[in-house]
């Protein structure tokens, strides 16, 4: 994320002089995003030799060609809402850094394609408008913006067009406006394409996971940031070596005796949300895949159970956190240097934007020595990208998203991570906390058992109630009571997205 707003201005000139996104650029040619790079932010591809940034670095070519004009025409988008949803549906200016993005980036879009948005509100979460639509035979809507949860089950309807190996879309996923991995993840193999995800939805990775460190009280209790980014960055960030910081912090603040949010804590959760971040960014998988990229259930693994066991332990017998209470205040407690760790998404650091109290972002902790790789899970209810498998526009709607993609990749999402997020919300700016910032970036992921988790029997949420609620360990006793509805729900569900249009 290494671009700044200027590119913008080069962008236009670039244009005028030298037909800069296009030059050589022929009709798209097939993609299959399960080859795409399983990366969510830098760029594996070499970049085109177009033009270059103020910093000498190649822009990447746009795969829309410049001669695609669409004569005027309106391009409807379906946006659904959530409480956190960051919607594109923005026509306004108002001096905000992260809206005026936006809103210039999709006119850049209309100019570029010779077309208008027109944006309908679903009203809401529930994907009727979208069954009735498809029942009805109407061709409303080109491209849909909706939530995860809501969106992922109703594909066993045929509703959303298969965007894989299609002829004439101009879907780029080698580059990295698009996230690779996570749609990789939501595909039911390698050749069913159904949900995109990328910086043309920025709600993806605002709703993206990460830890909150409380530096004011890290700094209180005599230990050094800088040891934890060494942690980190050296891939030794454990959920036993980070519960082991957690444990240490336990004060009677008001003196009463009595554990409450008056007192100070290691960490604190108040949704049983926080067991689905843990689980998934820790290394914990749902479903694996085959040699032919179709998934099967492959829940039931010691690493699923060490979690498990772990967690328990962490929210009711670690002395310093404060176990699963739906609704304490951890933001007021944060605020009035009372717990050290939260675990949040992004998008809620907008609400401390003006808090006094010194904080980085951390990723979530793997699991043990043994997992590879960070991860930062999008939560089920950000608004991903499909479009109606009845549009008669698919092609030209893929045009608008990889316009929207890459104006997006060079102007929006660096104003919102380099500029609000690295600058304005964190409270450092050292490199170490760049880096780990970059990390969790770049660790953005998903699991197919989560994606489709109400296609699946509710399979990877049944934590939820198991540690919050009952407190128990007994994974594998409730796994083998639901095994077969997992199994062959899921069976049903690939059957399915697996058939022909």
């Amino acid at each position: 994320m290494k671009t700044k707003r200027l590119i913008a201005l080069i962008l236009c000139i670039l244009t005028a002089v030298s037909c800069f996104f296009s030059a050589g650029c022929g009709e798209k040619a097939d993609e299959n995003p399960a080859d795409a790079a399983a990366d969510t932010g830098s760029p594996e591809t070499s970049p085109e030799e177009e033009g270059e940034d103020e910093e000498g670095e190649k822009l990447l070519e746009c795969s829309v060609p410049e001669s695609l004009k669409l004569n005027g025409e309106s391009v409807r988008f379906l946006h659904f809402f959530a409480t956190e949803t960051f919607t594109i549906n923005i026509e306004e200016l108002t001096g905000e850094l992260l809206n005026d993005a936006v809103v210039n980036s999709n006119q850049r879009v209309m100019e570029d394609l010779d077309c208008v948005f027109v944006h309908i509100e679903n009203g809401g979460k529930n994907p009727a408008t979208l069954t009735n639509a498809r029942q009805a035979g109407d061709d409303v809507y080109e491209i849909v913006y909706g939530t995860q949860w809501t969106v992922a089950p109703v594909v066993v309807q045929h509703i959303f067009a298969n965007l894989n190996r299609r002829e004439g879309t101009y879907i780029d996923y080698d580059k990295p406006w698009w996230y690779g991995h996570y749609i990789r993840e939501a595909m039911a193999d390698n050749e069913h394409t159904y949900f995109l995800a990328g910086d043309a939805s920025p709600d993806v990775f605002r709703r993206s996971s990460m830890l909150i460190l409380n530096t004011d009280l890290l700094t209180d209790i005599g230990r050094e940031v800088g040891d934890i980014y060494e942690l980190v960055l050296d891939g030794r960030w454990t959920l036993d070596r980070w519960a082991e910081i957690v444990r240490g912090v336990y004060v009677d603040s008001n003196g009463d005796g009595v554990r409450d949010v008056k007192d100070t804590y290691g960490f604190a959760s108040h949704t049983g949300i926080d067991v689905d971040h843990f689980m998934i960014d820790s290394g914990v998988k749902g479903c694996s895949r085959d040699e032919d990229g179709v998934p099967y259930v492959d829940f039931n693994t010691p690493n699923t159970v060490e979690f498990v066991e772990f967690f328990v332990n962490l929210l009711w017998y670690n002395t310093g956190s404060y176990g699963y209470v739906e609704a304490i205040p951890t933001f007021e407690m944060l605020e009035n240097n009372r717990v050290l760790f939260l675990s949040e998404q992004f998008s809620r650091l907008d609400q401390l934007r003006n808090t006094e109290t010194n904080f980085t972002v951390l990723p979530l902790p793997k699991l043990n020595d043994f997992i590879e790789h960070y991860g930062s899970l999008t939560h089920d209810d950000a608004n991903i990208i499909c479009i109606p498998a009845i549009s008669s526009r698919i092609e030209t709607s893929s045009a608008v998203l990889e316009k929207l993609g890459y104006y997006y990749y060079y102007d929006v999402m660096p104003d919102y991570y380099n500029v609000i997020l690295k600058t304005k919300y964190r409270r450092d700016s050292s490199d170490a906390a760049s880096q780990v910032m970059d990390l969790i970036h770049d660790s953005l992921t998903t699991d197919f058992g989560y994606f489709y988790n109400y296609g699946m029997g509710n399979m990877m949420l049944s934590l939820r109630d198991l540690i919050c609620t009952q407190k128990s360990t007994a994974f594998t006793s409730l796994y083998k009571r639901n095994e077969k509805i997992y199994k062959k729900m899921l069976e049903n569900l690939l059957e399915t997205m697996q058939e022909d249009e």
